[in-house]
């Protein structure tokens, strides 16, 4: 079973939702698409592009996409590429760095793919441009490029309506990520300096919506401000606390876990489920490896 929700966000962004149902997952999550004038912003997850197909059919004219951008090449993004290339003649696009990446077969963990779904079809991208308006011309998006989730990771930006469609460059809460292990590999610096690069992009926007994959629609620069203060919290107390373990002389796996404990306790559930991929340790790694200043 699948669960889809639809939601217009105002008279003129239409935000699809979609999950697996899977009992073996202790909570939904959710990838979302945006639709606005013609300009569809990913393509949901390889499981979910039987549903994607419904929910472009059940568009009227007026609404019917004319092409696609997809923000990273990761497998809940970009799912129903190949189908909407194939079975809609809907022209897709992305970075540049993230046109190899989509062309490759995806072999990802088997708890992502419970997630999203498994039978991920490559497809041969065009090279996004920037900036990129919508069907009519009406709106006009600027793409800025916010790696440390992913390298090829956008952002668009429409300026004039103080829109940033941020997906998954911006978290509501960092207690995890994954790991360099991983073939998802974050870095926390690199998420620090593209909150910093969008909060400064859109200096002026008083009325700002971000729009995030799954998580929600959120208000005002604030957020990301709110995001960055968080961040540099992160930093200076995994730095203390590697301090207080080195003068008890613990090093390695004994500074992580005194660090883990001092900073969450314990692991995760999420941790122990993804065996480490996505994990509280995965984020204190990553803050330790990021210098202070």
């Amino acid at each position: 079973m699948v669960v889809q929700k639809v939601y217009h966000c105002n008279n003129e962004i239409l935000e699809w939702k979609w999950s697996s149902d899977n009992e073996l997952m202790p909570q939904h999550m959710w990838t979302s698409t945006f639709l606005i004038d013609g300009l569809l912003i990913d393509a949901g997850a390889p499981g979910g592009v039987d549903d994607l197909r419904d929910f472009i059919n059940s568009l009227n004219s007026k609404n019917m996409v004319e092409k696609c951008v997809i923000t990273h090449n990761h497998e809940d993004h970009c799912g129903g590429g190949r189908m909407l290339q194939k079975e809609f003649k809907i022209p897709v696009f992305a970075n540049k760095l993230a046109i190899s990446l989509l062309r490759e077969k995806k072999n990802y963990p088997d708890y992502r793919q419970m997630v999203w779904g498994v039978d991920y079809r490559p497809f041969e991208a065009e090279v996004l441009k920037d900036p990129i308006k919508s069907k009519s011309s009406k709106y006009i998006f600027d793409i800025v490029d916010t790696p440390g989730h992913a390298p090829e990771l956008i952002s668009l930006v429409e300026r004039k309506q103080q829109w940033a469609f941020i997906t998954d460059a911006v978290m509501p809460k960092y207690k995890m990520i994954f790991g360099k292990h991983t073939d998802i590999p974050e870095d926390i610096s690199l998420i620090f300096q593209s909150i910093k690069k969008l909060y400064d992009f859109t200096k002026g926007m008083d009325n700002l919506l971000l729009f995030t994959s799954g998580k929600g629609v959120f208000k005002g620069r604030s957020f990301l401000k709110d995001r960055m203060d968080e961040i540099n919290s992160l930093h200076l107390n995994a730095h203390r606390f590697q301090n207080e373990a080195n003068q008890k002389g613990l090093l390695n796996k004994q500074l992580l876990r005194y660090v883990l404990k001092k900073m969450f306790e314990r692991e995760n559930f999420v941790g122990i489920l993804t065996r480490g991929g996505l994990s509280n340790k995965n984020l204190i790694v990553s803050l330790l490896e990021w210098p202070m200043e």
